[in-house]
């Protein structure tokens, strides 16, 4: 166990650039990276081809590049997701539950989906699930690869803003825990 935290801790610091990462005397570990969503790499697939915007049911799969965490300034409205220092790929495919009409509305849940974070590629990954929308979201950890495999938790998501592409920015913090532990 002890050995797990340690790799786990060492991992983490060593992707997020830092000490942002640590384990506690409770075995969780928790550790803050940036996402920069690339827009050109955003794809949807409408419910109906003849369709105008998303509606519920359409899906849709994205990319970004993640960042150790406070790197993205403010909004980010100036940042450019293919800024160097990039850590890793973070990946994002889902559904959504409403219409765009309704999202500019402020209607919230948007959309549900799954996210991969290649930290820096998939032999080191963490996957997430849940909801998304008005900001912040806590999501779950479901599970990973490497020395986050076996690893459980939750990821609290925060929209900063939207970069040069007119993806979003993303502030993310892991709190994980090995699954065996209670």
């Amino acid at each position: 166990m002890k050995r797990f935290l340690l790799a786990l801790t060492i991992g983490a610091a060593i992707t997020t650039g830092g000490p942002a990462a640590g384990a506690s005397d409770d075995g969780v570990v928790k550790f803050t990276v940036d996402v920069a969503e690339d827009f050109s790499r955003f794809v949807v697939t409408m419910v109906n081809p003849a369709d105008t915007e998303p509606k519920r049911g359409a899906w849709f799969v994205t990319e970004g590049r993640i960042y150790p965490g406070g790197t993205i300034k403010g909004d980010g409205s100036t940042f450019d997701p293919s800024s160097a220092g990039s850590i890793g790929t973070w990946t994002c495919r889902g559904t959504h539950l409403i219409s765009l009409t309704e999202i500019l509305a402020g209607v919230s849940p948007w959309v549900v989906t799954t996210q991969t974070y290649e930290l820096p590629d998939d032999t080191r990954a963490i996957t997430t699930d849940g909801v998304e929308g008005a900001s912040p979201v806590v999501r779950a950890v479901t599970g990973g690869t490497g020395r986050f495999s076996g690893s459980v938790g939750v990821q609290r998501q925060q929209l900063l803003g939207f970069n040069t592409t007119g993806g979003v920015n993303l502030r993310v913090t892991f709190v994980l825990r090995r699954a065996t532990d209670r």
